[in-house]
């Protein structure tokens, strides 16, 4: 305990300790007005010395799961845990630092980018993809393929969470009733400005991980829509060299 500080005040900074560790954790800055600097300092260097401890534990656990050695299910699952943690701090991090410093393209570099893209699409005659039109000849069979790909990844699943029968809902309404489907993906496209947050978890392979995006069901199928009529649009004007096939998209 720091000179100067009363004994009875262990329990405010033990409980100020417990805060800043879930701050770390969370990736939240932590900071409070008025604070001694001496305890301050002292709760800054437990937060330290804990984040090596608990980073290294995580490693160690994983080299030994990779290993194949025995673990526990519980410490597989707190372990897969940890590393989301620690790879979403990582990830901010990044972000943050490509903010400040970015975006690590000198001007030669982007002007040569710029040139080539100009030269290409010229070369090619380009000309811009318009907006989904109301009445558009191939929508339904855009539509349809989109929905089949959708489709494709509840083929061999026979668990669902709450959020993959919404959408296998949804896709089961948009097959029985296309036009009402499309004309509602078009308004969400036009129209939709605030969105819904995107969900990431990891699957565990144990000899590595995987992110899995979780997107909110009728946004998935309006970029699916999207993702297939740029792609066809963009093939028709041979945007696309001829290295580059439907199974790359």
């Amino acid at each position: 305990m720091p000179e100067g500080v009363k004994a009875n005040k262990t329990k405010t900074i033990l409980q100020h300790l417990s805060e800043a560790w879930r701050c770390w954790k969370a990736n939240i800055p932590w900071k409070i007005p008025g604070l001694p600097v001496a305890i301050e300092n002292m709760i800054i260097r437990y937060v330290k010395a804990k984040a090596d401890w608990w980073t290294n534990a995580t490693y160690y656990n994983r080299e030994r799961i990779r290993r194949g050695a025995t673990v526990d299910k519980t410490v597989c699952k707190k372990n897969l845990g940890r590393l989301t943690r620690l790879y979403l701090k990582a990830e901010q991090e990044r972000q943050h630092n490509y903010l400040k410093d970015g975006p690590y393209l000198t001007a030669e570099e982007a002007t040569a980018i710029h040139t080539k893209i100009f030269h290409w699409l010229e070369a090619r005659k380009f000309q811009h993809i318009p907006f989904p039109p109301l009445n558009y000849k191939n929508d339904t069979k855009l539509f349809v393929l989109c929905l089949e790909r959708l489709k494709e990844a509840y083929s061999v699943k026979s668990r669902l969470n709450q959020s993959q029968r919404e959408e296998l809902t949804l896709i089961e309404q948009a097959y029985d009733n296309p036009h009402e489907a499309l004309s509602r993906v078009k308004r969400h496209l036009l129209c939709h400005r605030s969105f819904k947050e995107v969900g990431i978890e990891f699957m565990d392979l144990y000899s590595h991980i995987i992110p899995v995006y979780d997107i909110e069901p009728l946004e998935k199928i309006t970029d699916a829509y999207l993702d297939q009529y740029l792609w066809y649009e963009a093939d028709k004007r041979n945007l696309f060299p001829n290295w580059v096939k439907p199974a790359d998209q």
